[in-house]
């Protein structure tokens, strides 16, 4: 059985009570299981060394017999939830702890995927900036062999027209 017990003053402290040994009487309320919510008075002096003449009164009546059947059980489990709560609230600063934590990270990486957006915009800008120099090459080449077919074709052509018409005197060939 506990012996808890809480105190309240709500006199003045010129209207307090004094106990024979000088210390302050208080009000106080019990929350033992033979005694739950019922109040007394006790000098200040009488929680360190019981007895010795301290003043100690109850001020309310026993409680009754339902009464101190219900309120033990009401308090444990008031006690467990409250143990459960400290638990939760525990468990929740842990769980905030830990989504601090990623959001640092996730910070971290979008710094990181950035850099490599801007490196990735670098490479393929160096990448477009050598391509017309290569498509210029690509199509000074393919000129350059056009032009040649073209210029080696049209020789052809005047060679054939030269070999075939010599000084213009010679027969015209007939299709059939």
């Amino acid at each position: 059985m506990s012996q808890i017990s809480s105190s309240s003053t709500s006199q003045s402290p010129s209207a307090r009570k004094l106990c024979r040994c000088g210390g302050y009487i208080k009000t106080w309320t019990s929350w033992t299981d033979l005694n739950p919510r019922r109040r007394f008075e006790a000098c200040e002096m009488s929680r360190r060394s019981r007895g010795n003449g301290h003043h100690w009164e109850w001020l309310d009546a026993t409680t009754c017999a339902r009464g101190k059947e219900l309120i033990p059980g009401l308090l444990r489990r008031m006690r467990a939830m409250e143990e459960d709560l400290k638990l939760i609230e525990e468990q929740k600063k842990e769980v905030e702890d830990k989504l601090k934590m990623v959001e640092r990270e996730k910070k971290e990486l979008e710094y990181k995927v950035g850099e490599l957006g801007k490196q990735k915009r670098v490479l393929e800008e160096n990448r477009m900036g050598q391509r017309p120099r290569e498509n210029r090459i690509w199509g000074v080449s393919f000129l350059s062999m056009g032009l040649g077919f073209l210029v080696i074709m049209m020789m052809l052509c005047i060679l054939s027209n030269w070999l075939t018409f010599p000084g213009g005197n010679s027969k015209k060939r007939m299709i059939n």
